[in-house]
């Protein structure tokens, strides 16, 4: 028996305790990426001194030292984000703040929590957007929290690379970031309307300072289970004012519903607003599936290294941008989602390149319905993308957006339908199978929820290349 195994019943015990601590549920990340960070952290304490320990003595010794916990708890935080990341709802973000402000007035600033905030992209995102649009930094308090002691330090020193930039829309790079040896350093305007801070999701509601008109924690409560994910959502509705909008992750969407919040019905923005769930929707709420997101991931890399916990790149959407090609009605097939393919020189085109004018009218058009759709305007989004389709070959983002809409509308049956056929389309379209997936997994159907998200996650991960 291998020293491994024997271990196991201690390597549980980390699990509980990350559980306890954090909320994390190691089967979410999987339970090989706990044991890698113990190891990780076990040996560096044998190294620093205690070569003749074991486990059980590094066990012992972390229940004694909030340090070396935090260490712990710091390799398992793998941060993984970008400025913009799910650009929609920063674009939602300055409709509703202009509204919140132009109903009650300026004597009070508006005030935005990003938590977890990890390295600083998406509050320093949060700034960027409010004062592009008008809004004086007077007028804001952005709270940015983080468990993770290291990345608060990054978010700080605001000082970033290449792979916090993603896309290729960088306007707001060039008004906003100087150029250094370094790295990106981002404009002492934006840095000085956030303020940091550390504070843990599990330990919240006791500690908030204040009550704020908008929380953005994205991406987070997929790793936790029923029960961290009913007490970071208290925590949050707790925090949050009222009419008060919280921003989470595509694939959280189902969690909120479950919840008993409100959809604010805004496209692609996954954005609720706060409504206290009576004792039948919390009863509900422990009788129906687990959120299948919160399964294990298996990439390709998944055995060198942790699955990123707090901030993973579960969906990162791009229908409509300017790399994706939208065919006219004819042409061979409609491409990849997302992705622009070159022809090879050896073999040369199958048929000659279409006329980049209806090409470009397709795209233009699209995107004049994904316009209406952000600013609420639904049935006319709705209407304009049926007028795309009478006009231009079928396109996978297209039924995705309508399937967005129908349930912006509250009409899952619709949605399911646009959703498959996206997927007819583009068997790989990540946003539409993690849609899918939370609405299987609300009917009930937990092992197809299941399927669609490992599906959606392999194909994000091919995605990312």
């Amino acid at each position: 028996m291998n020293a491994h195994h024997d271990n196991a019943p201690l390597y549980r015990r980390f699990a509980e305790l990350l559980h306890r601590i954090m909320g994390l549920d190691a089967a979410s990340l999987g339970h090989s990426a706990i044991e890698r960070a113990v190891d990780q952290r076990a040996a560096a304490w044998y190294a620093d001194g205690h070569a003749e320990a074991t486990l059980t003595d590094y066990w012992e010794a972390t229940q004694g030292s909030p340090a070396m916990l935090q260490a712990l708890i710091e390799t398992v935080v793998v941060p993984e984000t970008w400025f913009y990341r799910d650009a929609d709802a920063f674009k939602a973000l300055a409709r509703l703040a202009h509204e919140r402000l132009a109903g009650r007035g300026t004597a009070l600033p508006l005030r935005i929590l990003s938590l977890p905030c990890s390295t600083g992209e998406e509050p320093y995102t949060i700034a960027m957007t409010l004062l592009d649009a008008g809004i004086e930094a007077a007028q804001l308090r952005i709270d940015a929290m983080d468990i993770s002691d290291r990345s608060l330090a990054i978010a700080q020193r605001a000082v970033y690379g290449r792979n916090s930039f993603r896309g290729n829309a960088f306007a707001f790079r060039d008004a906003h970031f100087t150029r250094t040896e370094d790295g990106w350093r981002l404009a002492p305007r934006i840095v000085e309307a956030v303020r940091f801070s550390r504070a843990n999701l599990m330990q919240f509601d006791a500690s908030a300072p204040g009550i704020y008109d908008f929380v953005f924690c994205r991406n987070v409560l997929i790793y936790f289970d029923r029960d961290a994910q009913q007490k970071a959502l208290h925590a949050l509705n707790s925090v949050l004012a009222e009419n008060g909008t919280l921003f989470v992750g595509p694939a959280e969407t189902g969690l909120l519903m479950r919840y008993g919040m409100q959809s604010a019905k805004i496209p692609l923005a996954f954005a609720f607003h706060r409504r206290a769930p009576d004792e039948a929707q919390l009863s509900r709420w422990h009788s129906m599936p687990l959120a299948t997101a919160a399964m294990p991931v298996t990439t390709p890399s998944s055995t060198l290294a942790p699955v990123p916990f707090a901030w993973p790149v579960r969906v990162a959407r791009t229908p409509f941008n300017s790399v994706t090609q939208f065919a006219p009605r004819g042409s061979m097939a409609p491409p990849m989602h997302g992705t622009s393919i070159p022809v090879s020189p050896a073999h040369g085109p199958l048929s000659p390149p279409p006329n980049p004018a209806p090409i470009n009218a397709a795209r233009d058009a699209l995107q004049a319905a994904r316009a209406l759709a952000d600013a609420g305007r639904l049935a006319q989004a709705e209407s304009a993308i049926t007028a795309y389709l009478a006009h231009h070959a079928p396109h996978a983002d297209a039924f995705y957006l309508l399937g967005v809409l129908a349930d912006a509308n509250g009409d899952a049956n619709l949605a399911r339908g646009h959703y498959r056929k996206a997927l007819y389309l583009d068997p790989q379209h990540a946003e539409a199978l993690a849609h899918l997936a939370t609405l299987l997994e609300l009917e009930g159907d937990r092992d197809g929820a299941r399927l669609l998200m490992q599906r959606a996650s392999r194909a994000q991960g091919a995605q990312r290349g």
